[in-house]
């Protein structure tokens, strides 16, 4: 898939959630159940010291187990980090902070690439640099109202938030009426029920829940639209 098509992609599901396992057979148990629950695009953290092998495993699963499944980098911090991933398959980037070096390394492969920020200048810089999505983060603190305020004179900017975002409807209404493109949830969904123990089932009824709670946040604003 090419950068537009990740973007239509992360639009229509309204999610990108990112995770991070350091036992490849246990994070692929997780990409299955998410893709049963309906997910076709997901984040893969740089958070562990053996994230790059675990990652390459997972590239080879869903190519062969997984169709129609999106699997990006996250967590990359610089050019190097981007360059590994990208070649162990890595469908797309993301970062917690704003780099020039990776976003320049993501335009010249065509990668999509979705960088971090905190302020509207970053926001701005990131879209400069070639961003096709900027994360804002921490939105636990910046909040809907930064997104609603940052729209007003920036309505072309497209944005994710991340940190903080939780599964609860009003929460998702907040931000889809804010206007993001889509948002990341992680922690709501992989607990230490799903990560330890292993309980797969549940976070398929969880990304199920998820994803209708987001189709159903969205129709509550356009018909208040």
């Amino acid at each position: 898939m090419n950068r537009i098509d990740i973007f239509q992609l992360a639009g229509a599901q309204g999610v990108i959630p990112p995770f991070n396992h350091t036992n490849a057979e246990a994070a692929k148990h997780i990409l299955t159940a998410a893709y049963a629950g309906g997910l076709r695009i997901i984040e893969f953290t740089n958070r562990s010291p053996n994230a790059l092998e675990v990652f390459e495993e997972l590239v080879n699963y869903v190519d062969k187990k997984l169709p129609g499944m999106v699997l990006g980098a996250g967590t990359i911090m610089n050019e190097q980090q981007a360059n590994q991933f990208f070649k162990a398959g890595a469908k797309f980037i993301v970062s917690p902070v704003l780099t020039k070096t990776v976003g320049d390394f993501c335009n010249e492969n065509k990668v999509f690439w979705c960088p971090g920020a905190a302020t509207p200048t970053e926001v701005i810089q990131a879209h400069e640099w070639g961003a096709d999505l900027v994360k804002i983060f921490p939105a636990e603190i910046l909040g809907p109202s930064f997104v609603r305020a940052l729209r007003g004179p920036c309505p072309w900017v497209k944005v994710m938030p991340s940190g903080g975002v939780t599964t609860d409807a009003n929460n998702l209404k907040q931000w889809f009426e804010a206007g993001v493109v889509c948002v990341a949830v992680g922690s709501q969904l992989f607990t230490k029920e799903i990560m330890q123990d292993g309980n797969y089932n549940l976070l398929t009824s969880r990304i199920d829940s998820l994803l209708t709670a987001i189709q159903n946040s969205r129709e509550a604003n356009r018909e208040i639209n």
